[in-house]
C-alpha cells in the first residue's frame, strides 16, 4: 500500500500534460463505470425469476443471495475507491482539475474545494464552539489545516 503524505498536491501547470492526464481520468472513470454496470446487470439477473417477475430478497436461494450480496460487496467497494481516487473530487466530483490530498479522510479534494474547506476551517478556529456536532466539525476543520 502506498502511503501519501498529507496535504500533497498534484499540481500540473503545461496545458498538453493536462490535456493527458484529465484524458487518463476519463478513460479510468468510464472503465470503473463499465464494470458498475457490469455488476448492476449481474444484480439484477439474479433478482428476475425466469417467468420474467422481480423476486425480493426473501424469494432467493441461499447460494442466490450469497452471490447478491458478493455482488454488491463488489459494487460498494468499487465506487468507494473510486471515490476517493485522483480521478475525482470527493467533493465536487470535478475531474479535470488539480488535487490535494488530504490523509485524514484518504481523499482527494480540487484545489478550489480544497481552499474552501480550509478557509472555513480557519473561520471555525476562530470560533471555538463545545456543541456535540460543532466538535465533529472541528475535527473536519482540523484536517484542513
Amino acid at each position: 500500500m502506498i502511503h501519501m503524505r498529507d496535504k500533497r498536491a498534484i499540481i500540473i501547470k503545461t496545458p498538453q500534460l493536462q490535456r493527458v492526464r484529465n484524458g487518463l481520468r476519463v478513460v479510468l472513470m468510464k472503465a470503473v463505470t463499465a464494470k458498475l454496470i457490469e455488476l448492476l446487470d449481474a444484480r439484477k439477473k439474479i433478482m428476475i425469476s425466469n417467468d420474467g417477475t422481480r423476486r425480493t430478497i426473501d424469494d432467493l436461494l441461499p447460494e442466490e443471495l450469497e452471490q447478491y450480496r458478493t455482488i454488491q460487496q463488489q459494487e460498494s467497494r468499487l465506487n468507494n475507491v473510486s471515490g476517493r481516487s485522483i480521478c475525482e473530487c470527493i467533493t465536487c466530483r470535478a475531474s479535470d482539475r488539480d488535487m490535494v490530498y488530504n490523509k485524514s479522510y484518504d481523499a482527494w479534494y480540487c484545489t478550489e474545494c480544497y481552499g474552501l474547506h480550509r478557509t472555513y476551517a480557519k473561520k471555525r478556529v476562530r470560533k471555538q464552539s463545545q456543541a456535540h456536532e460543532d466538535t465533529t466539525m472541528d475535527e473536519l476543520s482540523e484536517s484542513f489545516l
